[in-house]
């Protein structure tokens, strides 16, 4: 009787550890990592040809994608001084980016826009990753 329960003992700690090992967490949201960043902007006149302001940009739209995934994983707006900040990271690799009009056009509203993209890798479990500033034009 005790070599039954000792066997079944051994089976329920072998799934167990099979489990553990095999379940391994992909990129995305889950963990305690986190990245940071923030976002400067070039803001032109109607034509792009003068500089009207420049500086951290508030309010401005930053988009992370996880792993090898198409669709967004997650948006998030800048605060008052351009930071933003995604938390909650699982290890994995990722890219990060903001959209910037399309210079070349020299029409202002001519919703050409193109992603200013910044890519990471998190490797540790609570890593907090500080990327250079998306730098994009308005």
């Amino acid at each position: 009787m005790k070599s039954k329960l000792i066997y079944i003992q051994l089976f329920l700690l072998i799934v167990t550890i099979f489990f553990l090992v095999s379940c391994k967490k992909k990129a995305g949201p889950g963990g305690q990592a986190s990245v940071i960043g923030k976002v400067y902007a070039y803001d032109y006149d109607n034509t792009f040809n003068y500089l009207v302001s420049k500086g951290y940009s508030s309010g401005t739209k930053v988009y992370i994608v996880y792993g090898d995934e198409k669709n967004i994983g997650n948006t998030i707006t800048t605060s008052i001084d351009g930071t933003f900040e995604f938390k909650y990271l699982n290890k994995g690799h990722y890219k990060v980016y903001a959209l910037s009009v399309d210079t070349a056009y020299r029409v202002k509203g001519n919703d050409t826009e193109n992603p200013v993209i910044k890519e990471f890798d998190i490797k540790e479990k609570k890593q907090k990753v500080t990327l250079d500033d998306i730098i994009i034009n308005k």
